[in-house]
């Protein structure tokens, strides 16, 4: 249950939890206290001793023991003066210690929700790829900041709502039943009805906030797609047609919410309805009884319990919307804890130790699929020799990018296996296995940070020297120095104030400042202009010397030179040789050849 895991993430807080419920007890007490004290208040109003002497109720006699001949000596001028003191006293003691509890609740929930998020965060990063394949990036972003945020609500409802709003149910009946046991009992005959009546109100309302909080992460979802798709759009005039999906989704939240709000509101005026019925009954009765002396009931008994049955009504209110407060909560934290059930797959397992490289890549009758499809790869052998280039080229869809993607352990072989001189690379942590690979892609991502950073991501102790090495080998140098700021520049979210072949050479220039001894091409020259790809073939050749290099490469231009080309298609490996060799066979090489250049002479 969610709410038991999340009572879990307070075992860190603990002793600040024990003090705020030192502190709501403290207050609680004194708000009873400030109460019972309007007795003497209003005995020495009705001109009478502020403390009976003889008879009165429980409370009465309690309070004469503890404070009698503070609080009834003198005229009663000086009494008066003595309750008055006390009670400014009690009250700001009181307020002390509630701003204590409240400030201390929020330092605990915001702790909590922080531990939450930054936990979730790290289990996102162990998830395999095919989560991210699939769950929308606007649904992932929802529940680690929106759904994160509500768990809060849960938290604050159990520290400052709940628990306080229960003490202070404790002391008002505790000073109830001292005043007149017959009164309270007419009190307590309400609270069945009204738990039996909002019972089903919670659990629909339950049911409805599940809802509301999916259909919020559909809408971060399209808001995350649209901005990540705007010049899409625009190329497209789409704005109306986005606008319009945009309104469909917002009026399915709008109805939602509604529908969740219906039996959340309906609990706050039927716990005022039943409160007020309550307080008619008492109001009759007590009457009746302090119209009759031998009663025992006082007219300054009557009002003090009328007022703390008065006040009793809005802890018994807070308490009816607390369902509705956690139903919200729960939903929330059940899609956390449905992302954090998830299977961690980049982790460490025993056995699995550092990762080395010292002669040959091989492949050996490796199958592959993604779940339950069709298989992708069949029965792949491949071996790249220390130092060698090796192309793999092949039509759309052939297999080109899994093949190389299994690598690094983005993804696990299905059958088969992948070795480093004859040793498995499942015997080696992803992280010391990755850390042997420079990856140069076509979709080069950037972050939205300096030049700098950007360069220096996979070496983050790299100096400002050896970056500017690396970018003038990636020749990349030219056009960072004419930025604003050089390489002090930020180059705004995935780098769109650069083009394309700009990209393409910081992505390079990362690669050779981390000097990885294999690299990974994948169509790292494509969809280029012919004069950023010169530009951009000139650092790819310096950062492939002395390396052993698995290049894909749609356009055969960049891959003629390479020590052995492997042709795929339909998952298999259909041919291997040099460029020559391959033309002269009259296979599918020279058919992609002859497509791409007219029939070779």
């Amino acid at each position: 249950m969610p709410a038991g895991r999340l009572l879990r993430l307070l075992r860190p807080y603990a002793p600040l939890f024990a003090a705020t419920i030192g502190a709501t007890v403290v207050a609680s007490v004194l708000d009873g206290f400030t109460f019972v004290l309007l007795i003497p208040f209003l005995r020495t109003l009705f001109h009478q001793s502020a403390i009976a002497t003889e008879g009165g109720s429980a409370i009465q006699v309690l309070l004469g023991k503890i404070a009698g001949p503070f609080l009834a000596g003198g005229a009663p001028e000086v009494a008066l003066r003595n309750v008055v003191v006390v009670l400014l006293l009690a009250l700001v003691l009181k307020n002390a210690c509630e701003y204590l509890s409240a400030y201390w609740s929020v330092v605990i929930q915001e702790g909590v929700v922080r531990d939450l998020r930054v936990r979730l965060f790290a289990h996102l990063q162990t998830l395999p790829l095919g989560y991210f394949q699939r769950t929308r990036a606007g649904q992932t972003v929802a529940r680690l900041i929106t759904d994160a945020d509500q768990v809060k609500l849960a938290v604050s409802a159990a520290l400052a709502s709940l628990f306080q709003n229960i003490l202070m149910i404790v002391v008002y009946l505790t000073i109830m039943l001292g005043l007149s046991p017959r009164l309270t009992l007419i009190a307590l005959v309400f609270s069945p009805v009204l738990l039996f009546v909002i019972r089903p109100l919670v659990r629909r309302l339950r049911r409805r906030s599940r809802e509301v909080a999916a259909e919020r992460g559909e809408l971060t979802a399209h808001v995350g797609e649209m901005v990540g798709s705007v010049k899409l759009v625009r190329a497209y005039v789409a704005e109306a047609f986005e606008r319009s999906r945009f309104l469909a989704l917002a009026n399915r939240y709008r109805k939602r919410v509604l529908r969740a709000q219906r039996f959340s509101s309906l609990t706050s005026p039927v716990s005022e309805v039943f409160g007020g019925m309550m307080i008619v009954a008492i109001l009759w009765y007590g009457t009746l009884m302090a119209l009759r002396a031998t009663q025992g009931l006082g007219p300054e008994e009557l009002i003090t319990f009328l007022i703390v049955a008065l006040r009793l009504n809005s802890p018994i209110k807070s308490i009816a919307n607390y369902p509705g407060v956690m139903s919200g909560a729960t939903a929330a934290a059940e899609r956390v804890f449905e992302v954090l059930d998830l299977p961690a797959e980049e982790v460490d397992r025993p056995g699995e130790g550092p990762a080395r490289f010292a002669q040959a890549i091989a492949y050996r009758g490796v199958t592959f699929a993604y779940g339950h499809d069709a298989a992708v790869l069949r029965d792949v052998d491949l071996e790249v020799r220390k130092g060698e280039v090796v192309a793999i080229v092949g039509p759309s869809g052939a297999g080109k990018t899994t093949l190389v993607d299994l690598l690094p352990r983005f993804y696990e072989p299905t059958s088969g296996m992948i070795t480093f001189d004859d040793v498995p690379i499942a015997r080696y942590t992803r992280a010391s296995l990755r850390g042997l690979m420079g990856i140069v892609s076509q979709d080069t991502i950037l972050l939205n940070d300096t030049v700098l950073a950007n360069i220096a991501y996979g070496r983050p102790g790299a100096t400002l020297a050896e970056v500017e090495a690396a970018a003038r080998a990636a020749n990349a140098a030219d056009f960072i120095e004419r930025l604003p700021e050089g390489y002090h520049t930020v180059l705004g979210e995935r780098g769109t104030r650069l083009s394309g072949g700009q990209r393409q050479r910081i992505a390079i220039a990362r690669a050779l400042l981390r000097d990885p001894p294999i690299l990974i091409l994948d169509e790292a020259t494509s969809a280029l202009d012919t004069e950023s790809e010169r530009l951009v073939q000139e650092a790819i050749d310096r950062l492939m010397q002395h390396r052993t290099v698995l290049v894909i490469a749609h356009r055969l231009t960049t891959v003629q030179h390479a020590d052995h080309i492997v042709v795929l298609a339909e998952g298999r490996i259909v041919e291997r040789g040099s460029h020559d060799e391959l033309l002269v066979r009259d296979g599918l090489y020279r058919r992609l050849y002859d497509l791409q250049f007219g029939p070779a002479a």
